[in-house]
């Protein structure tokens, strides 16, 4: 059962990202009513208590609110989680100024990835992925993941493929590790796509065609002989979905995998392998700078 969305706390999040997005100029009482949709007697409430807290700051001038001194703490902790991203920020921004690509930060686990940063660019494809969206490592996806995976965690996820593609797939999980780089393509039907859509869209939702929907666009996926390639013809245009490299901790353990949302404007095989090459260089050196760390 999906989660009870909680309104208070939707607001207290949209509130902080508004002020993050702000810079200095900071917003008045309201300003926060209106972006908020909230009277503002109840925003007021909500303000007084994150000062209180620390979380923010009223400049008694200009009477706007600030980001707080408070954050700075929970950001240094948050930080001391994620090293890799600390040494990766500069580097995503770099990325995406000379790729024209979103960049995205994708910390890892054994059963899935999680979205913990981004750096849009108004050239990338696809949608926002918000701070926390977590990925399933099961086939077809996560296989940029299993493929610098140690051998126990790719053999598990190559057994829950069809017999039928998993050589395939290990051919191509293989010659990904060997490039520095996996390219993932855009191939899902847009009938179904629509048909998905339609479905979620509906007032009577029934959970059973939705699954087995959802199921039939997976099986389809993993059959699919160019999702994930093994090899990029420098001739032939792709519609790229996400180009993915590793930031290695201890040569082998992955401390965060970086990923290029390019155009959806179809590329050559060639602008493919240039934009592979340029995030996998990026992530070498990432990564020897990670290893070099006290």
């Amino acid at each position: 059962m999906a989660p009870r969305p909680s309104p208070q706390t939707e607001r207290v999040v949209k509130l902080f990202e508004q002020l993050a997005g702000d810079g200095s100029r900071g917003m008045t009482l309201a300003e926060v009513s209106r972006e908020l949709s909230v009277h503002k007697a109840s925003c007021h409430s909500m303000l007084s208590e994150l000062l209180r807290a620390g979380w923010v700051l009223r400049d008694p001038v200009r009477k706007t609110y600030h980001l707080g001194p408070a954050l700075v703490r929970l950001g240094r902790e948050a930080a001391e989680r994620y090293p890799a991203l600390v040494l990766a920020r500069s580097a995503m921004a770099e990325l995406s100024a000379a790729t024209g690509a979103h960049c995205v930060a994708f910390s890892v686990s054994d059963d899935f990835s999680t979205v913990v940063d981004q750096v849009r660019s108004r050239h990338g494809g696809g949608h926002p992925m918000p701070v926390g969206t977590q990925f399933p490592h099961r086939p077809p996806y996560g296989a940029s993941i299993v493929a610098w995976a140690g051998p126990a965690a790719r053999e598990r996820w190559l057994a829950a493929l069809p017999e039928d593609v998993g050589d395939r797939y290990r051919k191509a999980l293989t010659a990904a590790k060997r490039r520095g780089y996996a390219v993932g393509l855009h191939i899902l039907p847009d009938l179904r796509l629509r048909e998905l859509a339609q479905i979620v869209r509906s007032a009577e939702v029934r959970s059973t065609r939705l699954s087995r929907l959802a199921q039939e666009l997976t099986d389809e996926l993993i059959h699919q002989e160019d999702w994930f390639p093994i090899s990029l013809d420098p001739n032939r245009a792709y519609e790229v979905s996400h180009i993915d490299s590793p930031i290695l901790e201890g040569g082998s353990r992955i401390a965060l995998m970086l990923s290029l949302v390019p155009s959806a404007e179809p590329m050559s095989g060639a602008a493919v392998t240039r934009l592979g090459r340029q995030l996998a260089a990026a992530t070498r050196r990432l990564s020897a700078a990670l290893t070099e760390e006290p």
